[in-house]
């Protein structure tokens, strides 16, 4: 062994183009020739992939023997597989599944995982991180001196007291996990014996790579460490030998992504083939710069790739998982139907059946659909329950288990394999959960999958983090020109243009503290890798950004009310410019801009379609009332047929528990003789009420909100009616569809549902519709009888039919959910406004069949809630389109 250093040869500051790196492979062959190395036997270290082909090519143009270009990484794989050990390995799925299982077997620890199963997946992480850079500290280091490390490392982690007794214990076993293990990369990389190393050092030292070439120094071979890193007290002294980068300030985050778009356009326009980074400082930033560039048609590289979890495939997983989920055994009622659904109408069963599918939804949903449907629909969701069923165990099972029912959903037939295959985002999926059949079976994971036991939420859960944590990288268009790359792979690309949107002081310059096991102090003494070094890299990677030929920094001055400063790296580099020979110089303003075009002013009109022959056969009430509130909502509801698709899962709204009371009043009364007895139509009451909660399906709990208002009301409801049937009124009908076309009409019927009509002995008729809505409601909307819809419409059913003359006609609304109730609130003179109701409308169907359009009223409180209001476009009206104007028909 000798004291020989690698030899330091620093690059000069020019732009990373093609000279420049001629230059880089010149002074590699001119160090070879002065120390007699044979460089076809020598291996040059770059510091990441995307450099090599840069390197190679100027090699190349050099000529004469060449050495092996090769990363780290790329050069461990050509060193053969690891062989197994029992420290933490390069699979984060791996090193995690094994800390959990190993805090899992510990009473504490599984007690800890049922307790609080958040905290020790965090627990789980920290101890991973930990153990991983233990091990990667311990990897720099010579095997002569490890043991000696550790020993250091277990006398500083060692003993304490007081809080933060687990976050002790999980470093001390992170630690012994770390230890347990060999650096078998890292001693591979140090038995390697080439003629000479060579590494490119860009973005801050590598220290691995670093110890690799000082320990091969000290046995005599060659090193040659070509530093192309400006000084660290002086980061941009590169940048002062080039025009300053240019400067966008923005007022908002949108107003930034059109800029950073639009100067990416005026690169690429400045010449035909220009290469354009997009740095990906702000990941939200650039994804919406890159929406904006796919819609000017520009194809681009993404270097920094999406997460698993979000593509298509993963999504299509995730949704089968989620479907079983909810039907585990003692779940049924509680499962998720929206998501059932998600899973269905992307799966082969619902695919190959649409018809089947649309009948399920429709029955899910609450609609009425044809007999003759629901037999499929039935026998669709009976398949589909089958084919769930090897994920509905009710036990804890081995993870390999669980990915063997979940690989033959997904594999076994072939159709549906080739789909996941055939598409590169499910072959990753496959291959991030191990699924495909080869798969899995190598030693240390297929121990851990067969020892590891889960529930069916354990395994959902898992698997959202495996495709959380997993990248995938989509292909690309090999005719792309911009390439979104983080900051630490931007280093000496040749880029013609760099775009660097984000650079404030809330996203870069920032490194974000992570909760870790080890304590500072000890971190440190250990040389673990921490905040400063993750600054200094950061640092070196914006200084060596600066030597491409244009760079526009951009940046938004305020975070929605609260002002944004440029980042720190910013000012020093514009401190930098002021302190330059020559004088001061700031670094230039732009403000690039989105092309724009001229677009004649088209006002949006409210829609006016005519009906035409599309006028319904009959009107029920709701419809009635639709007409009379606003034409347009009528024509959408009515003549469309459209409305809102009710929430397939929903807990029981005050709606539902009307619907529900309806029922149990009409059980009640029907077959009921009057009586005077209390207590036997308090148990009548009682036990209609427990027979419409069994037939309708709704559990004591989905009741339990309202159980407390009907209990309240019994009572009260019972003594009105006693002292009701006194008076001599009997209940007659309830719930009964009538129907009838008043002559008025000319041919139009009108039909509804009575929820009550009661008969005086006299003869005399009063129509009941039960509300357990607002009574102050109610009361407005009585107060001009002609505004009241409903029990008008409701009148007319009864006196069209000619059981009763209008004016024997009564009705009430009867509000049963008020501390006072029940509360009948007459309609006044119903019968006259029967009549009214008929002759107003035989006026507006005689308007609209000679051709008066049903228009949007776009006026009054109606329209804050109305369901078409998207459908007649009342937010985007001309300003002054509410009022009457008469545009041109629209048959929307």
């Amino acid at each position: 062994m000798t004291d020989t250093a690698p030899t330091i040869a620093s690059l000069p500051p020019g732009r990373p183009d093609r000279a420049w790196w001629r230059a880089v492979a010149q002074a590699l062959h001119g160090w070879a020739g002065e120390v007699g190395v044979d460089l076809r036997d020598a291996i040059w270290l770059l510091p990441y992939a995307a450099l090599l082909p840069a390197a190679r090519q100027a090699l190349a143009d050099a000529g004469g023997w060449q050495p092996r270009v090769e990363t780290l990484a790329t050069l461990r794989v050509q060193l053969g597989p690891r062989l197994p050990s029992p420290g933490p390995g390069l699979d984060a799925v791996l090193n995690r599944l094994q800390a959990a299982q190993w805090l899992r077997e510990q009473p504490a620890g599984a007690a800890w995982a049922r307790e609080d199963a958040r905290a020790f997946r965090q627990g789980v992480d920290a101890l991973v991180r930990s153990a991983e850079a233990l091990q990667a500290t311990a990897a720099c280091h010579a095997p002569a001196v490890r043991d000696a490390w550790w020993g250091e490392a277990r006398a500083l982690l060692a003993g304490g007291s007081g809080p933060g007794g687990i976050e002790r214990l999980l470093a001390r076993i992170a630690l012994e996990w770390a230890a347990s293990g060999d650096a078998g990369d890292a001693d591979a990389l140090r038995r390697v014996r080439p003629s000479a190393w060579v590494l490119l050092r860009a973005g801050g030292p590598d220290r691995l790579a670093d110890a690799v070439l000082a320990e091969a120094a000290a046995r005599g071979t060659p090193c040659l460490v070509l530093d192309a890193d400006p000084p660290l007290d002086a980061p941009f002294t590169l940048a002062l030998a080039h025009e300053p980068p240019a400067e966008a300030l923005c007022p908002d985050a949108e107003t930034e992504a059109q800029a950073a778009c639009a100067q990416v356009l005026a690169e690429l326009r400045s010449a035909p083939d220009a290469q354009v980074a997009l740095i990906a400082q702000d990941r939200e930033g650039v994804r919406r710069v890159r929406a904006l560039l796919e819609r000017f048609g520009v194809p681009v590289i993404d270097d920094t790739g999406w997460r698993l979890a979000t593509t298509r495939a993963a999504a299509r997983l995730v949704a089968l998982l989620r479907a079983a989920q909810g039907l585990r055994p003692g779940r049924a009622d509680t499962a998720a139907a929206d998501q059932r659904l998600d899973w269905l109408k992307d799966d082969p069963l619902g695919l190959a059946r649409p018809e089947a599918l649309a009948a399920l939804e429709a029955h899910w949903r609450g609609r009425r659909i044809d007999e003759a449907l629901l037999e499929p629909a039935e026998a669709l969701w009976a398949d589909a329950q089958a084919r769930l069923a090897p994920l509905l165990a009710d036990r804890r099972r081995p993870l390999a288990e669980w990915l063997r029912a979940l690989s033959a959903l997904c594999l076994a037939e072939p159709t549906e394999a080739a789909r996941w295959r055939d598409d590169s985002a499910g072959r990753a999926v496959l291959t991030a959960l191990r699924l495909e059949p080869q798969a899995g079976h190598e030693g240390t994971w297929a121990a851990l999958a067969n020892q590891a036991t889960m529930t069916l939420d354990d395994f959902v859960a898992w698997v959202d983090e495996v495709l959380s944590e997993a990248s995938f990288v989509p292909p690309h268009d090999s005719h792309a020109r911009v390439v979104i790359t983080p900051l630490a792979r931007a280093l000496l690309r040749p880029f013609d243009a760099v775009v660097f949107p984000g650079v404030d002081e809330r996203r870069f310059g920032v490194v974000e503290p992570q909760p870790e096991l080890i304590p500072h102090s000890a971190a440190q003494t250990l040389g673990l890798d921490g905040a400063a070094a993750q600054r200094t890299r950061e640092t070196l990677a914006f200084a060596q950004l600066l030597r491409q030929p244009r760079l526009t920094l951009l940046r938004r001055v305020a975070e929605g009310s609260e002002p944004l400063g440029a980042s720190a790296l910013v000012e020093r580099l514009r401190l930098a410019w002021l302190a330059a020979p020559g004088g001061a110089r700031e670094l230039p303003r732009v403000a690039p801009r989105l092309s724009t075009r001229q677009v004649a002013p088209q006002p949006v009109l409210p829609p006016m379609p005519t009906v035409g022959s599309r006028w319904p056969s009959s009107l029920s009430a709701s419809a009635v009332e639709a007409l009379r509130a606003c034409p347009y909502r009528f024509y959408s509801r009515v003549l469309l047929g459209l409305g809102e698709a009710d929430e397939l899962d929903r807990s029981l709204a005050k709606r539902d528990y009307g619907n529900w009371l309806h029922a149990v009043l009409y059980r009640f009364h029907l077959d009921r003789v009057p009586t005077q007895d209390l207590a036997a139509d308090s148990a009548r009451l009682h036990q209609a009420a427990q027979d419409e909660q069994a037939e309708s399906g709704h559990s004591q709990a989905d009741l339990l909100p309202f159980l407390a208002s009907f209990e309240a009301l019994a009572e009260r409801y019972l003594r009105w009616l006693h002292a009701r049937e006194a008076e001599g009124w009997r209940w007659a009908h309830g719930e009964q569809e009538r129907r009838t076309a008043p002559q008025a009409l000319a041919g139009l019927s009108i039909h509804g549902r009575l929820d009550r009509l009661d008969r005086h002995l006299d003869g005399r008729v009063q129509l009941l519709d039960y509300k357990t809505g607002s009574v102050a409601a109610l009361k407005d909307q009585l107060i001009d009888r002609s505004e009241d819809t409903q029990l008008a419409f409701y009148a007319a059913l009864v006196a069209s039919e000619g059981e009763v003359p209008p004016e024997a006609v009564s009705a009430a609304y009867l509000a049963l959910d008020d501390r006072a109730s029940p509360i009948e609130l007459a309609h006044a003179q119903v019968g006259a406004s029967a009549v009214m109701l008929v002759a107003g409308l035989a006026d507006e169907l005689r308007r609209v069949r000679a051709g008066e359009p049903l228009r949007a009223l776009g006026q009054g409180e109606l329209c804050e809630h109305c369901e078409a209001r998207g459908l007649c476009r009342r937010d985007h009206w001309a300003p002054d389109a509410a009022a009457p104007i008469t545009p041109p028909t629209d048959t929307r």
